[in-house]
């Protein structure tokens, strides 16, 4: 994969480049991108995750010490959640990687989720988060676009109501909360994990 490399240098400008960091397959990645967009509608329930692939050398190596491939460039992708069909995906560059246009008001992982489904927004996708990315920030924004969203929560998140952060919900237990008119979500206890589910 080092010889991969499909832009002349001597006509390339770094400073108006999409992704400097992907400069050399950028072309490629992105026509990949498109098509994937471009040849299948997902379904209504898609899912975002990362995932790890190539261990040679490169600046934008990540180390992640809980997945299986612990090295690699990191892929932050948008999944159909029947079929695994990879939708939509982004390549971690470091600070050249391009975000949703609204991106400066908001934590990164808002901004990695609303990039990666920002051509489904508005039209009632529901999406299944871990709790890397799980925010009522971003729970708030998504139902602010028609997009429901459920997954695990890490209690220590802004945003998340007192009673939860305390440790009182037990396994089996279910709680709900509401925040003005429209957004209402249900915690589950379970033995590890606390599953939520935001809806509009």
């Amino acid at each position: 994969m080092k010889f991969l490399h499909f832009t002349n240098n001597e006509t390339i400008d770094l400073e108006t480049h999409p992704q400097p960091g992907l400069r050399k397959i950028y072309e490629v990645y992105d026509a990949i991108n498109r098509k994937f967009k471009s040849s299948y509608v997902p379904e209504r329930d898609v899912s975002v995750d990362e995932s790890l692939l190539y261990k040679g050398r490169l600046g934008c190596k990540q180390y992640l010490p809980k997945k299986r491939a612990r090295f690699g460039i990191k892929f932050y992708q948008l999944c159909e959640s029947s079929s695994g069909y990879i939708w939509n995906s982004l390549i971690y560059t470091g600070k050249d990687m391009p975000l949703w246009n609204e991106s400066p008001n908001y934590k990164s992982t808002t901004n990695i989720v609303m990039t990666l489904l920002e051509d489904l927004l508005d039209k009632g996708y529901c999406v299944t988060l871990d709790n890397f990315y799980t925010s009522p920030e971003l729970a708030e924004l998504l139902l602010s676009h028609r997009t429901d969203v459920y997954g695990t929560l890490r209690p220590n998140r802004i945003g998340v109501p007192e009673e939860i952060k305390k440790g009182t919900l037990r396994k089996g237990e279910i709680v709900g909360f509401q925040k003005g008119e429209d957004l209402c979500n249900e915690i589950y206890g379970q033995k590890t994990h606390l599953y939520f589910k935001y809806c509009a």
